[in-house]
């Protein structure tokens, strides 16, 4: 009996030494502009996707996303979800969103996401499509989005 609290102390040291090695994985740096975390949702054809992730911008300058592209729909348009004046929801296309200087913006369901309009395939849950992304100040970033539930 003796040498078992002395076992179940040490398990529970090497466990919470782990969960601080995985939060520091987490943390994250970088230089440019980055995607990460992208997925999108399935579509049959002629119908509309939204696709989602995250825009790190590292730089020390503000940048901007000002459009979208992919061969996967016949139109790709940034958008944003917002609560109208009588309590619903509603959508409108934004013409650009700003990246300031070193954040994060979050495309997310129920705020900014990108709108697959009349999808030229159907995008089934495992499929990948590319999408680029095209930027004020820094290169166009061509990305694989996978679809998901």
């Amino acid at each position: 009996m003796k040498y078992l609290y002395p076992l179940i102390f040490a398990s529970f040291f090497a466990i919470s030494c782990s969960g601080e090695t995985e939060q520091q994985e987490q943390v994250v740096d970088g230089e440019g502009v980055q995607i990460e975390s992208a997925w999108a949702r399935p579509a049959s054809e002629g119908r509309m996707s939204a696709a989602y992730f995250l825009i790190t911008n590292f730089e020390n300058s503000e940048d901007a996303l000002i459009g979208v592209e992919s061969d996967v729909a016949q139109m790709v348009e940034v958008h944003e979800s917002y609560e109208r004046e009588e309590g619903m929801m509603g959508m409108r296309e934004v013409p650009e969103v700003e990246l300031p200087s070193e954040s994060t913006v979050r495309f997310q369901q129920g705020g900014l996401h990108i709108m697959l309009i009349q999808v030229t395939r159907t995008l089934a849950d495992g499929d990948t499509f590319e999408l680029t992304l095209n930027f004020s100040n820094s290169e166009s970033q061509t990305i694989e989005v996978p679809v998901r539930l």
